[in-house]
Order: C-alpha cells, then sequence, then structure tokens
C-alpha cells in the first residue's frame, strides 16, 4: 500500500517568509519584544510581506505605522531630495532631472512599500527600449537607489530592493573607447581651432585638466617661474566657483616651455588678465560657457581638421585628458606621477582606466632594448 505523503506545513521563500503549500498563502516569522516567536499570515505578494515582517519585527503594530508605510515613491523622493543641501548644484540637478523626467512617470504615484527588485527591472528594461545607454540608466539608478536606503532607514521598508537584483537585470555598461590622437592629429586640431579657442584646446591636450578645472583656472594658478599650472577649483555648469571632487584633484601640473610661451602671449593680448581675472575669458571678462568650448572651440576645430571621420569614436573634450595621459604614459613615467597629474582618487584607479597604455608602452620599451641588445653591432660601422 502506497504510503501517504504529508506536505511539509510551511516551504521556506527567504528569510522570515513561508508558504503554505496547501493553501498558498504567505506567512511571517517574527520575535516580539518579549523575545517569543511569532508567525502571521499575509494577505498579499512577497512585497507586502516583506512589510508586514519588517513591521512586525520593529514594533510598528502601533497606530500611524500603516500610515507611513503607504506613502508613494515620489513623497518619500521630494523628501530626500530636499534634504540634498550638500549635493554640488550639477549633481542635484542630474538627481532632479533622473527622478522627475525617468522615476516620478513610472512609479511616483506607486506606494513605496510595493517597490522590490521586479519594479526596477522593469524600469531598467523600459529605459533600455526607449534607447538609452547603460551608463545613463546606471545614472538614473543612483538617485532611485538613495531614495530606497532613505526609505530603509526611516523603516518605510524593510530594505534597498535594488540590492537584490540579478546580475542580468542590472543595467549593461559597456565603456566607450577612448580617442586617443596621435602627434600629427593633435597639431591638426590645434590649427584648426578659432584663435580664441587655440590657448585653451592646447592647455587641455598638454595638462590634462579636466573641463571645469580649466574654465576655473584664474592667473595667479598659472605660475610661470615654477612651470606649474596649480588646480584650486573648478567652475560648475552653473557658473559658481567650487572645490574639486576629492582632495588629489588639487594638484600642481607640470607647464612644459612651449605652453608656457603660448599662455604668456595669451595673457598680453587679454584684456581682462588681472589676479582675479579667468585665464580663459570672454571679451566681457567672464569664463568662456562649457557650451561655447564645445561646440564652437573643440566642435569647429574637429570639423577644419578632418577629425570626424567615419569609422572612428567620436572626439569628446574629455578625450583631451586621455591624450595627455596617452602622452605621459609614452614617456615611460610611471603609474604614479600619471595618476597625480591627472588627479585621480588612487593609482589603481589610473591603471583600471589606462592599463592598456601601460602595457602598450612596456612592451614597446622592451621591444626596443631587446632589438637592441641582439642587433646593435650589425648597424655599427665597421
Amino acid at each position: 500500500m502506497q504510503e501517504n505523503l504529508k506536505l511539509p506545513r510551511r516551504v521556506r521563500v527567504e528569510r522570515g517568509i513561508y508558504r503554505s503549500p496547501s493553501s498558498g498563502r504567505l506567512e511571517i516569522q517574527y520575535t516580539d519584544e518579549t523575545g517569543r516567536v511569532r508567525w502571521q499570515t499575509v494577505t498579499g505578494d512577497l512585497a507586502e510581506a516583506r512589510l508586514a515582517r519588517a513591521e512586525a519585527q520593529l514594533g510598528y503594530a502601533r497606530p500611524g505605522a500603516r500610515t507611513r508605510s503607504r506613502r508613494t515613491f515620489a513623497d518619500v523622493a521630494e523628501e530626500w531630495l530636499a534634504a540634498q543641501t550638500h549635493l554640488r548644484p550639477r549633481t542635484y540637478d542630474l538627481y532632479e532631472t533622473a527622478l522627475d523626467r525617468h522615476l516620478f512617470p513610472r512609479i511616483g504615484d506607486r506606494r513605496i512599500a510595493t517597490i522590490d527588485e521586479d519594479v526596477i527591472a522593469r524600469i531598467i528594461s523600459e529605459l533600455h527600449a526607449q534607447g538609452l545607454a547603460g551608463w545613463t540608466i546606471r545614472g538614473i539608478l543612483v538617485p532611485l537607489g538613495r531614495v530606497l536606503t532613505f526609505a530603509a532607514r526611516r523603516k518605510l521598508i524593510p530594505d534597498n530592493p535594488i540590492r537584490r537584483l540579478d546580475r542580468s537585470e542590472r543595467p549593461r555598461v559597456v565603456r566607450r573607447e577612448m580617442r586617443l590622437l596621435r602627434p600629427d592629429e593633435i597639431d591638426a586640431l590645434l590649427r584648426a581651432a578659432p584663435a580664441g579657442y587655440r590657448p585653451i584646446l592646447a592647455t587641455a591636450i598638454f595638462t590634462g585638466l579636466r573641463q571645469g578645472e580649466l574654465l576655473g583656472l584664474l592667473w595667479p594658478d598659472i605660475d610661470f617661474d615654477n612651470a606649474v599650472v596649480r588646480v584650486r577649483r573648478q567652475l560648475d555648469r552653473s557658473g559658481i566657483h567650487t572645490e574639486p571632487k576629492t582632495p588629489q584633484a588639487l594638484r600642481t601640473v607640470v607647464l612644459m616651455p612651449s605652453l608656457a610661451a603660448l599662455l604668456r602671449e595669451h595673457k598680453s593680448n587679454a584684456t581682462h588678465n588681472g589676479a582675479g581675472d579667468p585665464v580663459f575669458a570672454t571679451s566681457t571678462g567672464h569664463p568662456i560657457h562649457f557650451r561655447n568650448l564645445t561646440r564652437r572651440g573643440l566642435g569647429v576645430a574637429i570639423q577644419k581638421a578632418g577629425l570626424d571621420q567615419e569609422g572612428e569614436p567620436r572626439l569628446r573634450f574629455h578625450d583631451l585628458r586621455h591624450c595627455f595621459a596617452s602622452l605621459l604614459i609614452a614617456q615611460g613615467l610611471n603609474i604614479v606621477f600619471v595618476s597625480r597629474q591627472l588627479g585621480h582618487a588612487s593609482p589603481s584607479f589610473t591603471l583600471d582606466v589606462y592599463g592598456g597604455l601601460f602595457d602598450r608602452a612596456e612592451h614597446a620599451r622592451r621591444a626596443s632594448e631587446g632589438l637592441e641588445a641582439a642587433f646593435a653591432t650589425m648597424l655599427t660601422p665597421h
């Protein structure tokens, strides 16, 4: 006679949450204030079970608790954003744009307690289908994750569901191929640059300063006597001078003699060249606008120099910084010095970005030395 198979009373779904095989309903397990283990049947899905367990475990069975947990994502996000007074204006604007343009239309009216990993995965999928790049989607997930962490700390949700995303569900990020200019291309670019923009483009290529750091330079930052450029501040996109993001970005960069000569000439021709004046300014003495630098300066130079060929990666302003890094690496300089010149947070970050260039330079050096050792006698006069 076949024995009757007895179904288990509960099947574990995740920590503290179980499902009854017979009814299909979820049950939560928690410890009350007396230390006694309690069980409670939950009506609803897994998100509701997580919320119910968090409320029970943390003693939320009191008046007003359910009211808090029913707050919408938009309500919580606006509270979080209002508290971000420490953010740089540019970062604040990026977070606000991500919320207004991409997150509020999708989940703004949804109870924050019902936002789980499936909801987030669906948002990522929709953004991919919209044609947004992986880096862009990752940027949108930053404020989403911070709002959810904010909610978890205030016990509105049990935890941040972004952490439960499967690796395959996260945005696919492909590092963009950097455009490195050859010496002849650098020459062509600078010759094609409009006269008013040639000094700043040359400084970008041969100091590696970021766009905001270049626009934030004042004349005392150019130390002609000691042949260095001192990076002390940056100009954000709202036109405000701020400190660089990291302590390492405050640095001293080498100033090659020919660039120093170009900047001396630029200073002598400048209408506004006092101690408080920007190095790269308009005729009215204000810093060049970042959009004009990109479009009227670099964009025009790229087109005239014929550097916008099909099949080549598009040359961005930030690629000029990559060019400086490649020039230093080609000179055989060590990674610590290169990292400090670029103002990176650590040499490991520099190696992560430019590891291939260091390998190429080292192989070229070894190849040259090996060939010289093996065949130099063949080329010496007899």
